[in-house]
């Protein structure tokens, strides 16, 4: 497994290998593959170089994410995952079935519902903010803002499906199943430290995310197509805030005019 984040090579370089079931796991990888081998611009230099944005900075950038998310980018990771969802459809009950008996995943499984959940990912990107910030620590810092903005764009469409669609959970707790907003988060925090850190961050974060959608469909929360096209989400999220951002730039200049004196502070691309 390997990846950059150099100019032209993918921005969610791994090939995780999470399901223990042949073809289901195979379908995943394939996927995952797939939209790994879509193009990403490199973060390195400027998070090397870059200072710590501040909180104004980072959720102003949230409407036009939603405005963005709206792309040929989203278009086509969307397209891959609703595809290979389709085909895991197929599998949706025996896969669950298969993977709910297996007594080897019963206590293991346990810490990827609080993993996975959308106020763990987002307390994920706080701290990495907050640490950035206080050790003025840029790149450490946008991560964490890149990773807040991930899960609220992620989650804003993911529960408006959610609502849209009302598929019903194997466990027929609610009709919230498709698709899976754990699954989302998980990959969308991976996406983000892929982006910025490389292989050696990306490659673990996402298959801490993989074991998130393992979780999920082990407790009868989600099918395998729900976590499938979470993953896509989570994933489209990620790309449309590292892809679209206006990375927080922030001017400063002196005004005048009318007998007073001031300074213009303006939040702009950069």
């Amino acid at each position: 497994m390997s990846s950059s984040t150099d100019s032209g090579t993918p921005c969610v370089g791994t090939v995780i290998d999470a399901f223990p079931w042949r073809r289901p796991r195979r379908l995943l990888t394939a996927a995952l593959l797939t939209l790994s081998m879509l193009p990403c611009h490199s973060a390195a230099a400027q998070t090397a170089s870059a200072k710590a944005p501040g909180l104004g900075a980072v959720f102003s950038e949230v409407p036009g994410d939603l405005w963005h998310f709206i792309s040929w980018d989203t278009a086509v990771v969307l397209g891959i995952g609703g595809g290979a969802a389709a085909i895991g459809h197929i599998w949706d009950d025996d896969f669950a079935d298969e993977i709910d008996t297996n007594p080897t995943l019963n206590d293991a499984m346990e810490p990827g519902h609080t993993y996975g959940a959308f106020s763990a990912q987002v307390l994920v990107g706080v701290g990495l903010y907050t640490g950035g910030w206080f050790a003025k620590k840029g790149g450490l810092a946008r991560t964490g803002a890149d990773i807040m903005r991930a899960q609220l764009l992620s989650q804003a469409y993911v529960q408006a499906i959610k609502f849209s669609v009302q598929r019903e959970r194997p466990n027929g707790s609610n009709s919230v199943s498709f698709p899976s907003g754990h699954s989302a988060s998980a990959f969308a925090t991976a996406g983000v430290l892929q982006r910025h850190y490389g292989w050696k961050v990306g490659v673990p974060a996402t298959a801490a995310a993989a074991y998130v959608a393992t979780a999920r469909v082990h407790d009868n929360y989600h099918y395998l197509s729900d976590v499938i096209f979470g993953a896509a989400m989570g994933i489209a999220a990620q790309r449309t805030v590292t892809l679209h951002s206006g990375r927080y730039g922030v001017t400063v200049t002196p005004a005048a005019g009318g007998g007073r004196t001031g300074i213009l502070v303006s939040i702009r691309p950069t």
